[in-house]
């Protein structure tokens, strides 16, 4: 009986200890909040705890070094970037959860492993890893002082279950750190756009690719005080480098064709030249002998360029064009800073340009260039919702081009398609900034007229019809395709309630066009559908 009390009472002082130690390792972690405070504090706990072991703790950091929380006990550093360190332990005995090498004589594998990573491998008992993510966040060694003698059950039960207990809590951490670290680079990143961020707040009425660019290579010849900036972009038909934008021409008009698409400027092959050079090793180049530089090859922009800094524009690791800044003021040289700023500015300008490509792929018809149907409609909802609100009116134009199927039959669908793309091309012209134009289906197309009433709808509607109708495609030697369009337009809220109804009542008015002998305009008004005058607004086409 006396034998059983003793058991008991060892059994209750056993597990006392344990509850008690993972008492003090829960008050531990509450205190700090970091993986490494946390761990070397329950190293010289354990320490103390477990007096005839020596327990270390590793960790990895941000920069995937596996090393030791304290260089007094040995200074560790293994990079899990280039060893295989998971790989060279996994081939000892693994026993819940511990790598075991007990046993009088050293294992010849862990000699080699302290040899590898001047770890103290020779005398380890246990080790545990933890791991966050599938990646290792931190090792823990046992070491027995004496290395004739095994670790006693009762001691290895209770390293057991401590090493067990903080694994949850080291995962914890670890998702903290982790959290915390993709907040920080967050916040890089935030940094990284604030020049265009401010140039935002500075003109948030930019609402367009090109002039938020412009005022982006404004921005970069006011910082770096340089006369001449240029945005050069990828062509990928003929594998070469166009100027699309510019600043800082004493010609202001030639600089506003160029921005504005009127002027082409010339084009650089890939790995021709400073900028093709840039382009194709994306790698910025500062050429402070301008064009003296044997690698300089002149253009349009740059053929007076004194001094010359040029910055690749990278979208998702591919380079989408180039940035050239020329001249610096004062017949100062480009620094190191200048290029640091120009790489700041060149990576945001183009995020901003990819993210236009990716938006106008995700929007506009490959073909014709303008609004898909599932974007037109989103666009037509909100502008019935804000005429409703603000009680004005929106006029919705429908249109369809005659006879499309007989040009696709006769002349096949390569020829149809260029068709399409002229008529959309003129009906973009046609009508105003402020209207929105797209594909609606097949060789049908449709206008949405924002604060329009139908009276400046049909001025509208007859540009668009006599535009078209001067559309001049040469498909053979003497045979050519001249285009004509039928037009129904319909007012909102004057016909229709809803947007459903003004689009049925739009088509309504472009059937009875293509009944009444097509390329003319009908209007669906509360008293029928009307015909509109050819003439009709035919001196405003010509005055707007």
């Amino acid at each position: 009986m006396d034998t059983i009390n003793t058991e008991k009472i060892y059994e209750f002082e056993v597990a006392f200890k344990q509850l008690y130690a993972l008492k003090d390792i829960s008050y531990i972690a509450n205190k700090h909040g970091t993986l490494v405070d946390f761990l070397f504090e329950l190293q010289d706990y354990l320490n103390e705890l477990l007096p005839q072991y020596k327990i270390q703790f590793l960790y990895t950091n941000s920069d995937k070094i596996l090393q030791n929380i304290s260089v007094d006990k040995c200074n560790v550093k293994i990079d899990l970037l280039k060893e295989n360190f998971l790989a060279d332990i996994s081939e000892f005995k693994l026993e819940n959860d511990f790598y075991t090498f007990e046993g009088k004589i050293t294992p010849p594998r862990a000699v080699l492993l302290n040899e590898k990573y001047s770890l103290p491998f020779a005398h380890v008992n246990l080790l545990k890893t933890f791991f966050y993510c599938d990646e290792l966040i931190a090792v823990a060694f046992v070491i027995k002082e004496e290395t004739d003698k095994k670790v006693s059950d009762d001691d290895y039960d209770l390293l057991n279950k401590i090493l067990i207990y903080i694994d949850p809590i080291l995962t914890n951490f670890a998702k903290k750190e982790k959290e915390a670290n993709e907040l920080a680079e967050l916040h890089k990143n935030l940094n990284k756009i604030s020049i265009l961020y401010s140039i935002s707040q500075a003109v948030n009425f930019i609402d367009d690719l090109k002039r938020l660019l412009k005022v982006v290579l404004k921005k970069a010849l006011d910082t770096i005080q340089a006369e001449k900036a240029s945005l050069m972009l990828y062509d990928f038909s003929d594998n070469s480098l166009q100027i699309k934008f510019v600043c800082g021409l004493q010609d202001k008009n030639l600089e506003a064709d160029i921005n504005n698409g009127v002027i082409e400027c010339t084009k650089i092959k890939v790995n021709e030249g400073i900028a093709g050079t840039v382009f194709a090793q994306k790698r910025s180049i500062i050429c402070n002998l301008g064009k003296n530089d044997p690698r300089f090859v002149a253009s349009d922009i740059t053929s007076y360029a004194d001094t010359l800094l040029c910055v690749p524009l990278i979208a998702k690791g591919e380079a989408i064009g180039v940035f050239n800044i020329s001249n610096k003021k004062d017949g100062r040289l480009f620094n190191h800073s200048d290029l640091e700023f120009m790489e700041a500015l060149a990576n945001q300008a183009a995020i901003a340009i990819d993210n236009s490509k990716l938006y106008e792929l995700a929007t506009k018809d490959g073909l014709t260039k303008l609004y898909i149907y599932r974007h037109f409609c989103t666009l037509f909802e909100n502008e019935i919702r804000r005429a409703s609100r603000y009680e004005h009116s929106v006029t919705f134009i429908m249109l369809d081009i005659d006879n499309f199927k007989k040009v696709n039959d006769t002349y096949g669908h390569l020829i149809g398609d260029q068709v399409l793309k002229e008529v959309a091309k003129t009906i973009a012209n046609s009508v105003r900034k402020i209207d929105i134009a797209a594909r609606y289906g097949g060789e049908e197309f449709a206008v949405i007229l924002p604060e329009t009433e139908a009276e400046m709808a049909k001025t509208i509607a007859n540009r668009i019809r006599a535009n078209v109708a001067k559309i001049d495609i040469e498909v053979a030697k003497n045979i050519h395709i001249r285009p004509s369009v039928s037009v129904g337009i319909a007012e909102y809220p004057t016909c229709a309630d809803d947007g459903t109804t003004l689009i049925e009542l739009a088509d309504i008015a472009l059937y009875q066009a293509k009944s009444g002998g097509k390329n003319i305009v009908y209007e669906y008004t509360p008293f029928g559908c009307q015909r509109v005058d050819e003439n009709y607004g035919f001196e405003e086409v010509y005055q707007d």
